[in-house]
């Protein structure tokens, strides 16, 4: 380099030449950065709103190419209903009084969709002081908005989970309680009916008196049943002390309490003997259940079949009667709670809560067993119980 260059390079007009070099650099590597964003749209509006320039980021967030949207209004990225509302105007008039806009909101992609972003709108001035346009940079957050639109919608379905367990467990320790206060009165009533049908010769009053403890009774079991249904929800399932016994000899004492308390009833039972570990008492209300049930809904004319048999691991018993089938939909919630079929004539005094079968099927359930029910018109309605030689569940 000859001196005469060194001078004019040391000189103001080197100094000059320096300094604009270093700003082209410097612009040069802002468009670089620009230009190399892809999770953000940056790009440039003018006073009045128009699109200046355009980013990969915002051709992917928004999907119009630099081309089809330069020139174009930026309320084209707005909902309807905020461009009718005046949002967009709105938004710069605040960006040129504060200098800043910021918000989250929805926007409008070029195939329509929406999406949910945040947006910062910044006001740029030229040296004298004089509005220029506005940079803005938006953030695609659709997905972090979905995200905690779950998270809320969980929190709010767990939240609801909760106060519906909490109530439900305070109507079941209510009923339980009620169920409790009830036994005690009601006793009284079964004694003193009792003791009127010994002493009372009127066939008329007698009459009376004989529904009285019929009620009552009914009443009773109506109360054991809710008491059942109680301690198994709240308990998680039915405590069980299972023990050996026959359960052909239970079977046949069933049968014959039946047929003393029918005695036009005609049950037929089919059973050898058949051991096992189960817990009697509960074992003995499913079965009384279903062959009552069995009598109350058969046919008065044909026989109850109850016949029993089994292998090295398990038995199975089925209660077999003639008469009106058992409706499809009825047959496929027929164990829950409080499902009762239409009452007729015959069944109209006996009907219960609807809790019979339900709690049948928890017992058999809590031995590791199952209830099973067909019903046609043509070979008419049988429950199968199946139970494991050792009826307990751990």
């Amino acid at each position: 380099m000859s001196s005469d260059d060194r001078q004019s390079n040391a000189g103001p007009a080197g100094a000059e030449h320096r300094a604009k070099s270093t700003l082209d650099i410097e612009q040069d590597l802002f468009r670089l950065l620009v230009e190399s964003v892809k999770d953000y749209a940056i790009f440039i509006l003018d006073p009045a709103g128009h699109v200046r320039t355009w980013n990969p980021g915002a051709q992917r967030i928004k999907g119009y190419l630099a081309g089809e949207i330069i020139g174009r209004h930026f309320s084209t990225f707005y909902p309807p209903e905020d461009v009718a509302s005046g949002k967009c105007e709105t938004e710069l008039e605040i960006a040129t009084r504060e200098g800043r806009f910021e918000e989250e909101g929805w926007r409008v992609r070029k195939d329509g969709s929406r999406m949910w972003a945040n947006v910062t709108i910044t006001a740029l001035h030229n040296p004298r002081g004089e509005l220029v346009g506005f940079a803005k940079l938006t953030r695609d957050l659709t997905e972090r908005r979905a995200a905690e639109e779950r998270l809320r919608s969980l929190t709010a379905e767990k939240a609801a989970l909760a106060e519906k367990a909490r109530l439900q467990e305070f109507q079941e320790r209510f009923i339980a309680v009620l169920g409790h206060d009830l036994r005690n009165p009601l006793a009284s009533i079964e004694t003193g009916a009792g003791i009127l049908q010994q002493k009372i010769t009127d066939p008329a009053l007698a009459g009376v008196v004989d529904r009285v403890r019929a009620s009552s009774l009914r009443m009773s079991r109506m109360i054991e049943q809710i008491l059942d249904l109680t301690r198994s929800r709240l308990a998680g399932g039915f405590d069980l002390a299972p023990r050996s016994l026959d359960l052909c000899e239970l079977l046949q004492r069933i049968t014959d309490e039946i047929r003393t308390a029918r005695p036009a009833c005609v049950i037929e039972l089919h059973c050898h003997t058949l051991t096992g570990t189960w817990d009697q008492d509960r074992i003995e209300q499913v079965f009384s259940n279903l062959v009552g049930n069995a009598v109350r809904h058969g046919e008065p004319a044909m026989p109850i079949t109850v016949s029993a048999d089994g292998d090295d691991r398990a038995v199975w018993v089925e209660v077999h009667n003639h008469g009106e089938p058992i409706p499809l939909e009825l047959q496929r919630v027929l164990f829950d709670p409080f499902r009762r079929g239409e009452r007729d004539s015959r069944t109209a005094e006996t009907e219960g809560l609807g809790l019979g079968l339900y709690i049948s099927n928890e017992i058999a359930r809590a031995h590791g067993g199952t209830i099973e029910v067909r019903s046609s018109l043509a070979e008419g309605t049988t429950f199968r119980v199946t139970l494991p030689r050792t009826g307990s569940r751990s």
